[in-house]
């Protein structure tokens, strides 16, 4: 198993990239050489010179014969000349920058040197350069980005957060087969509860997207429990919620604000009761890591051929750690085989029909 990181990616690269890198070593998610940073040389390599990490520069032409060669507990880091800023746009950077980071790390996941590829770059441009060099899965219409997080009643998985902003009904079905799929794989749930975010819980409720979509999923076998509201969503309503790019990135970016926000009144409240500085800080951890966006690390690109992990933009070193471990949890899992499979299954049940 090997796991590509784009080292150059992210509002604090390469350094939390490398030290992320690092920490999912210490933590015991992978080995050192499990691991290949992709991206500029010299920053990189000055930062594991200074954590005194051994590591082997071996270029994607010979990087099959240096990884061979390469010793246990050496990470291995592929250059990569150019970065994608996060401000760029994704199309003309990734046709400009042919040796950017993003492309480097997705041709490795393409020749299968690596298994995955992670990045908390530009997130438009990640996606592209995973759909230029990986193939869709067969029968996937289109990839969405399946993100895991925590609610009321334990983890739940919301697809599409960003991928795809203008999707037919087609593709929210397909997202609710990804989505169940993964989540049947990651918690060992057999039926899990598939909703669609809507602005309404009845029947019949929300646009002419909605509605068909509604259709497909009560036609489709999946449990379909019907329109979840934006007030249930962190509740336990579903254990996979689907919606629009648009509307899952709104949600997810929401959610963080707010999570930060009632965490500062809380501790403001606590405060002013008199209550212990030492009570408030231990508190406070406890709740904050249960809603951190860090501890879930990065969002799974469904949909393609291979693992691809996108991480927030503003990801820390525990973050990039974290999203190492989604990226190893993936491959484990074999989800990506599982899609196919689903997707298979779908389409020879309405060739039957």
């Amino acid at each position: 198993m090997r796991i590509a990181l784009d080292a150059m990616g992210g509002d604090h690269a390469p350094d939390a990239v490398v030290k992320g890198a690092l920490r999912a070593v210490q933590k015991g998610f992978v080995s050192a050489s499990e691991l290949v940073l992709v991206g500029q040389i010299e920053p990189i390599s000055k930062l594991l010179t200074e954590a005194a990490a051994d590591f082997v520069v071996a270029p994607i032409d010979d990087f099959a014969a240096l990884a061979e060669g390469a010793a246990s507990g050496t990470f291995l880091v592929v250059p990569a000349t150019e970065v994608v800023g996060m401000d760029e746009s994704p199309t003309l950077a990734l046709r400009k920058k042919k040796d950017s980071s993003l492309l480097v790390g997705a041709r490795l996941v393409k020749n299968r040197h690596c298994d995955a590829f992670c990045s908390a770059g530009n997130t438009g441009a990640c996606v592209a350069a995973a759909m230029l060099s990986l193939k869709s899965l067969d029968g996937v219409h289109r990839p969405g980005i399946a993100v895991t997080i925590e609610g009321e009643r334990g983890p739940f998985t919301i697809i599409d957060v960003g991928a795809n902003v203008s999707p037919k009904p087609i593709h929210l079905l397909q997202y609710g087969l990804m989505g169940e799929c993964l989540y049947r794989k990651q918690f060992g749930k057999e039926r899990p509860k598939v909703g669609l975010v809507n602005i309404g819980g009845e029947e019949g409720k929300g646009n002419d997207l909605a509605k068909e979509t509604q259709e497909h999923f009560r036609a489709s076998g999946l449990n379909f429990i019907g329109n979840v509201e934006g007030q249930d969503v962190f509740l336990g309503a579903a254990d996979v919620l689907v919606t629009e790019g648009f509307v899952g990135n709104v949600i997810l970016k929401l959610s963080e604000g707010l999570a930060t926000h009632l965490l500062h009144v809380v501790q403001e409240e606590l405060v002013a009761a008199g209550v212990a500085p030492e009570r408030i800080k231990t508190s406070l951890e406890r709740i904050w890591k249960r809603c951190d966006y860090s501890e879930y690390g990065g969002a799974l690109l469904l949909g393609v051929e291979g693992i691809v992990t996108i991480c927030h933009g503003r990801s820390d070193a525990n973050a990039i750690s974290n999203a190492v471990r989604v990226s190893r949890d993936a491959i484990r899992s074999e989800v990506t085989q599982s899609i196919v499979e689903v997707i298979r299954g779908t389409q020879n049940a309405k060739v039957d029909s």
